[in-house]
């Protein structure tokens, strides 16, 4: 989103906040994006509504959100949602929406139908919810444990995969308490206890599959949403399943370890990520807003005591910034079910997407238990939407690659670079490589995901391409120490933390290992920077060495074969201007410096250098930055010299 976009919605909703103190029934649905605190009915029902009209409710994750709705409705006693849910159930029995999926409850509407029969909120749904309760329990296909599973599964690898409880539990149990059938209730339980037994991880978490790679082979991961599906069966199990039901105790010391576990894992903010042992992976919301409502239900019940209270509102908090105020969910993983050979990095490559159909139930059930809760408002650990990233809105974008060999990538609306991973150090080193773009929107993600689909992003498919070689040259803007007249490189980085990632701005901090320079050794700390609207980032490196006499830094740029390089001591700047056509364009790439700091310039072996002065633990700051003929901003030589003369009276050092 551009900033002055964003800073209009801030202005906006700040007023109507100002303008009424006091929240009452009939006002605006989200009243400020700023830090004041916001009602949590009136999020899930924001949130509630975008899900009725953009999905097809007749769709698994559709019934989520019906539980969700029914939840809701009965909390706020409110006759006219609660006479809507039972409209859209009321579509299902006609077959107006078909439900469809792997199991017959869906054909129901799924658990919020049985949930509402069962506190006799009506009795227009007894029929449906009773008829496909039966016809599940007795046809539904089962492994060899007795566990109900997907009509589709192969049978030889006896395939099971939590999620499964999230389709039987919460509907067998409300049917069986509704119709007096322990049978049921007896199924619902076995069916998440035993699942929770086979997938259990030593961690305390559950994996999520068995049999998609093998007869018994377990997947390794700690997927989010896979534990987020246990968690909503296993709630439903702690609140509903009466005290007097043999296997209560043993559903409520199961849920009070693993919720214990679950919280161990919450991020700063609150959240989890795709890969909830592994932080360096994506937030992922729809585990995030199901695990939620797992724990206010253990609180609600007494299984997790008071204290972890805060951990709960906190997880609220973080969870706004990735809610826009029009109720689009943002980080939501798109289907993921056993991915490659189900390890974490599988798992860890499976993108996100922005309102996947996965993403707003979770969101209405998390936010409706805070209410439940007592919990009338919450307040924004940051603004809220401020990582709700639409696939098409112009933004900042940092992505750590773990699927891509630990690349890291960065980019705006105008340009991209990358930086390669240690696990291929054998191939390349610590250069900094060029993906040119001619749109404004986000293309790391999406060229990805067109690679690991076979379609190589290398080639111009009217966004941009890859076609900056590297290798073990500086690229765009690497460093090296420059001693007895040659650069001295080192590998790729390290370590990397992540330090800003919003639609404005992006900063990422990089270690490099100490290198060998001709008898001494350099080590290098990097933060880079970059915000919107420009085609240079800044970096502020560090060197270190036991070297005592004067260092010299080399800050290179790697040509094919004829460029027209531009020297300028005075102004600290390197430039060069090389054609690729007749596919590729042309390409300017330049790196300006603070002009002290300049000692001179050297080529090397297809690179020109950039030399400056520096001091060895001292901070130094120079500006990277690259333009493409083809994007809307330059054609011409002339036209990227002129845009980088502007830039050079900007800059700070």
């Amino acid at each position: 989103m551009k900033p002055f976009v964003c800073l209009f919605i801030f202005i906006l909703m700040l007023g109507l906040v100002q303008a009424q103190p006091a929240l009452k029934k009939n006002e605006p649905a989200i009243a400020t994006a700023s830090k004041r605190a916001m009602r949590t009915q009136t999020i899930a029902k924001l949130v509630l509504n975008k899900g009725l009209r953009d999905m097809d409710l007749g769709l698994y994750p559709g019934s989520l959100l019906m539980h969700g709705m029914s939840e809701l409705a009965v909390l706020q006693k409110d006759p006219q949602l609660l006479n809507q849910a039972l409209a859209i159930f009321g579509d299902f029995k006609s077959k107006k929406i078909d439900g469809r999926g792997s199991f017959i409850s869906y054909k129901a509407g799924g658990s919020g139908a049985a949930y509402l029969d069962y506190l006799r909120k009506t009795e227009q749904l007894s029929e449906q919810v009773r008829s496909h309760a039966d016809k599940m329990f007795k046809e539904q296909k089962r492994s060899s444990e007795g566990i109900l599973t997907a009509v589709w599964v192969k049978d030889s690898l006896d395939q099971i995969f939590i999620d499964i409880a999230f389709a039987v539990t919460p509907y067998l149990l409300y049917a069986g308490l509704r119709y007096d059938q322990p049978a049921y209730v007896d199924a619902a339980v076995f069916e998440t206890l035993e699942l929770f037994k086979i997938l259990q991880d030593p961690n305390g978490l559950i994996h999520q599959a068995r049999g998609f790679t093998g007869l018994n082979i377990i997947s390794e991961d700690n997927w989010s949403r896979g534990n987020g599906w246990g968690a909503f069966a296993l709630a439903t199990l702690v609140r509903d399943l009466p005290d007097t039901h043999p296997r209560k105790k043993e559903v409520n010391e199961l849920a009070k370890r693993f919720f214990q576990a679950v919280l161990k894992f919450q991020d700063q903010d609150g959240l989890w990520h795709q890969e909830m042992s592994d932080p360096g992976s994506y937030v992922e919301t729809s585990g995030t807003g199901l695990l939620l409502f797992g724990i206010g239900i253990a609180i609600e019940k007494n299984i997790l005591d008071r204290s972890y209270l805060p951990k709960f509102t906190k997880g609220l908090s973080g969870y706004l910034a990735y809610i826009n105020p029009d109720g689009s969910v943002s980080h939501t993983c798109a289907g993921c079910l056993n991915p490659g050979r189900g390890t974490k990095q599988d798992y860890m490559k499976k993108m996100w997407e922005y309102n996947d159909h996965h993403a707003f139930g979770p969101v209405v059930l998390a936010f409706t238990q805070a209410a439940k809760l007592g919990i009338k408002r919450i307040k924004p650990l940051k603004p809220m939407g401020c990582y709700a990233q639409n696939s098409n809105m112009p933004r900042t974008y940092l992505r750590y690659l773990p699927e891509a060999n630990q690349n890291i990538a960065w980019e705006n609306d105008r340009i991209a670079f990358r930086v390669y991973g240690p696990v291929v150090k054998d191939r390349v080193s610590s250069g900094i490589d060029v993906w040119t773009k001619s749109v404004s929107y986000p293309i790391i993600d999406k060229w990805h995901k067109l690679n690991a689909e076979g379609k190589d992003y290398h080639e111009d498919r009217g966004e941009g391409c890859d076609f900056f070689h590297v290798g073990f040259g500086r690229g765009n803007g690497g460093t090296a120490i420059w001693f007895q007249d040659k650069p001295h490189i080192s590998q790729p980085y390290t370590t990397h933390k992540v330090l800003k990632n919003t639609p404005t701005e992006i900063a990422f901090e990089l270690t490099f290992a100490p290198w060998e320079v001709a008898g001494f050794k350099v080590s290098e700390r990097k933060v880079i920077s970059m915000t919107m609207g420009t085609n240079f980032f800044k970096v502020v490196s560090t060197f270190d060495t036991d070297y005592q006499g004067p260092l010299t830094i080399g800050i290179g740029i790697s040509y094919a074969k004829t460029p027209e390089i531009i020297t300028d001591q005075i102004n600290g700047l390197l430039s060069i201007w090389e054609p690729y056509q007749p596919e590729n364009g042309e390409l300017g790439t330049s790196i300006i410096a603070k002009p002290s700091d300049v000692q001179g310039f050297k080529v090397h072996q297809k690179e020109q250098f950039i030399l400056l002065n520096a001091r060895a633990g001292k901070p130094m700051t120079y500006y990277v930055g690259a333009g493409w003929s083809k994007s809307p901003q330059f054609k011409t030589k002339q036209d990227w010299l002129t845009y980088v003369e502007a830039e050079i009276s900007k800059l700070k050092f």
